[in-house]
């Protein structure tokens, strides 16, 4: 009979171990969940959900590249709208200034020169804008600057070019000059803007998601929406090389007779250029309004479906941690029970028995 009763004491003794070693696993899952806030560290320990969570995390993936694309776009959509409002500001300061007095006498049409040149570093400056080492207006070019010589364009050979013209006004006559400036102006050797954005000709684009996509900013070189007018007499079709072109040409003239017709008559062809761009200046920054506007109910857009998936994936994954303090603390309970039964059972012997 003692037999019996020790084969019963060894088997209770190893049932309760087991139990325990279980109990103590058990424990460590939970601790790790209420750590964690997860139900596993990894994918296999989902079961059957592994593979909705592994789709769900490729898709918050995707969705955060959207997000990370549709910022960059927004910064620098916004950037393209500042310099193109500054430079239109500053373009309609001049056409304006061609229209008063200043420009009939010496002094004036001198130092309105000086500021043109002046002005004519600070559009290059502008047109070069960069969002950290993307040069916003550089289309698809967009790690070189769109106006290489934009740290001296008084020094390039575009300025020497409209700088030979205007030498010519006395001999050529105002309309001359004029198609000289705009041809210095427009693509060719004598072109303020880099050979390889000339040649592309491709605006930069954003990804959006969902296959949405839109056009960035738009290119130094060229117009995006507005169609320039004049084109042939007092413009090359590009506001910004009318631009560039115009500044140019006042700058040269500070050693002009404001008396002289044909000074006058250059003077008013410059302003009906200036006049041009401004208007076409303000279509552009227009819809680059609109495009901002796309940008920003794609981000609000991708923030939505980002939440909606982390929910998803939360429900999947995410434990339930009131849940699991609770089933925490019963189970330790239950391992120490455990431990007191393994001791009391360690103090029986077979030989107590015999």
């Amino acid at each position: 009979m003692s037999v019996i009763w020790a084969a019963t004491d060894i088997g209770t003794m190893a049932t309760v171990l087991a139990n325990a070693q279980q109990t103590s696993r058990t424990i460590g899952t939970l601790t790790a969940q209420s750590s964690s806030g997860l139900i596993a560290a990894d994918y296999a320990g989902l079961g059957t959900q592994a593979g909705a969570a592994l789709n769900l995390t490729s898709e918050l993936a995707a969705n955060a590249a959207d997000q990370a694309n549709a910022t960059r776009a927004a910064t620098q959509c916004t950037l393209a709208q500042t310099a193109l409002g500054r430079i239109q500001s500053l373009v309609a300061s001049f056409s304006s200034q061609l229209l008063g007095a200043s420009v009939s006498t010496t002094a004036g049409l001198s130092t309105l020169a000086a500021t043109a040149a002046s002005t004519l570093q600070q559009v290059a400056g502008l047109l070069n804008t960069k969002s950290g080492d993307t040069y916003i207006f550089a289309g698809q070019d967009s790690r070189n600057p769109p106006v290489p010589s934009g740290g001296n364009i008084t020094g390039s050979a575009f300025f020497a070019a409209v700088q030979a013209a205007v030498a010519g006004l006395a001999t050529n006559g105002p309309a001359v000059v004029q198609t000289q400036v705009l041809a210095a102006a427009a693509p060719g050797v004598t072109s303020p803007f880099s050979a390889t954005l000339e040649a592309s000709n491709q605006p930069a684009v954003a990804e959006l998601g969902g296959g949405q996509r839109v056009q960035l900013g738009v290119l130094a070189d060229q117009n995006s929406d507005a169609v320039s007018t004049g084109i042939g007499t007092t413009s090359t079709g590009s506001y910004t090389r009318d631009v560039l072109a115009s500044l140019a040409t006042l700058a040269c003239l500070g050693n002009a007779s404001p008396g002289d017709p044909q000074v006058q008559a250059l003077l008013s062809a410059t302003q009906t250029s200036l006049a041009g761009a401004d208007s076409a200046l303000n279509t552009d920054i227009g819809a680059l309004g609109g495009r901002q506007q796309v940008i920003n109910q794609a981000q609000a857009d991708l923030s939505a479906t980002a939440t909606a998936l982390t929910t998803q994936l939360g429900a999947i994954q995410d434990c339930d941690t009131a849940k699991v303090a609770t089933q925490l603390s019963a189970a330790e309970n239950q391992l120490q029970a455990s431990y007191k039964i393994i001791a009391g059972l360690e103090q029986l012997s077979l030989a107590k028995f015999l």
